[in-house]
């Protein structure tokens, strides 16, 4: 009895150790070529981490988080680029989500050129949901093939597919 008890003790430990690696292993996803995202400067990855902030903040139907994170942005990347710093701005003073989610649409097509342009290391996944704004379908960027849908707080945070993945360009 005790030598069965001592066996499925092991079995149990070495099974939490499995979905602990698994687990640690799916959090860390590096992008295709095998390196995780990095950027050409400060501004850009300041600028990366802020837009994720407000997409993480989407995500979880957290409207003020999304503020916080597109006044973050504004201040980034401030008169740099005025369509990314007015349309951050737009994220940072609206109190409806559903307002929030149109700008960070908005948001995400004006601020690939500079994502693009500025990537050194790795790859972003341009993301797509049909459904999204009243089946407008809506943009979002990743560092990840996972599908973790921003336009549905949750309720269908898969739906959607990878449209595009940017990379270092060599042309700069």
């Amino acid at each position: 009895m005790k030598k069965a008890s001592f066996k499925l003790s092991i079995i149990v430990i070495a099974l939490i150790g499995f979905i602990a690696l698994g687990c640690k292993n799916q959090n860390n996803e590096s992008s295709a070529n095998g390196k995780a995202l990095a950027f050409k400067n400060d501004l850009t990855e300041k600028a990366f981490l802020h837009y994720q902030e407000i997409k993480t903040a989407l995500t979880k139907g957290n409207v003020d988080a999304a503020k916080i994170g597109g006044k973050k942005l504004s201040e980034t990347i401030s008169n740099n680029y005025m369509d990314v710093s007015n349309l951050s701005k737009e994220i940072a003073t609206e109190d409806d989500i559903e307002k929030q989610k149109v700008s960070f649409s908005k948001l995400t097509e004006a601020i690939q050129p500079i994502f693009e342009s500025n990537i050194s290391e790795g790859a972003l996944y341009k993301q797509f949901c049909p459904m999204a704004l009243n089946n407008e379908g809506g943009y979002w960027f990743s560092t990840s093939e996972t599908i973790e849908n921003p336009y549905f707080e949750g309720k269908m945070d898969t739906c959607g597919s990878v449209k595009e993945v940017l990379k270092q360009s060599f042309l700069k």
